[in-house]
């Protein structure tokens, strides 16, 4: 059996084998020296979720303003990019996050870009996405005759074939 070093977190660094006795002392300033990074940007948490008529995003910017703040949507992706800036003068011991951020969100179904609404209120932004014709759920009905027939196909037959 190899011995091993084990860090606070009970992790194992490095087998101690007589080779290795500097690999503990650089583990151990690795980790002292990249935990602080680690530890300092996890994003923001987000939601998403989808009912019948569009996909709905929320996402917490505590202390983030409207014009730090860009939306859009390419392709089938959501991106959110903002800056969280600093205050003018630095505090000791500050431990909150400053900078520029991207969060991107793969959308669950085709959308319609003319209809999108977001807004951020109370440091939670939502954006509503409104689901496309083609992505919304339509009702197919069975005819006499044993052929399927869809909603949309019976309204274009009703407005082409009306009585005289």
């Amino acid at each position: 059996m190899i011995p091993a070093v084990q860090n606070s977190n009970g992790r194992h660094l490095v087998a101690a084998l007589p080779g290795h006795r500097l690999s503990p002392v650089f583990d151990r300033l690795f980790e002292d020296f990249l935990a602080p990074a680690s530890q300092s940007w996890t994003g923001f948490p987000s939601s998403l979720w989808e009912d019948e008529g569009a996909i709905h995003f929320e996402m917490d910017l505590p202390g983030i303003h409207e014009a730090d703040l860009e939306i859009t949507v390419h392709e089938d992706h959501l991106v959110v990019k903002g800056e969280r800036k600093a205050p003018a003068q630095r505090r000791q011991n500050d431990q909150r996050v400053y900078g520029q951020f991207e969060q991107r969100v793969k959308l669950i179904a085709a959308v319609d870009l003319a209809q999108i609404e977001a807004s951020l209120q109370q440091g939670v932004l939502h954006v509503k996405l409104p689901k496309s014709q083609a992505a919304k759920p339509f009702r197919v009905t069975l005819q006499p005759n044993g052929k399927c027939q869809s909603q949309v196909e019976m309204d274009n037959q009703n407005s082409t074939h009306s009585p005289t």
